[in-house]
């Protein structure tokens, strides 16, 4: 369970003592599930990094040799 203050915009996995944000003190605090947070990246978005980043150093290259 994780949780996140709505004044100051603190997020994480525990609260104040008496239920307030550890961060600002607040008692504006909401419950999140951690699963439902984290989306899974798909092969397309690691392809299209991978990709940019090979172009990005081919041009460094091609710029320093020529």
């Amino acid at each position: 369970m994780a949780y996140f203050c709505n004044d100051c915009s603190y997020r994480g996995s525990s609260s104040g003592q008496a239920g307030n944000c550890p961060a600002c003190g607040s008692f504006n605090l909401g419950k999140t599930d951690t699963k439902q947070e984290k989306a899974p990246r798909s092969k397309v978005h690691l392809i299209i990094l991978v990709v940019l980043w090979s172009y990005l150093i081919a041009l460094i290259i091609w710029k320093l040799i020529h």
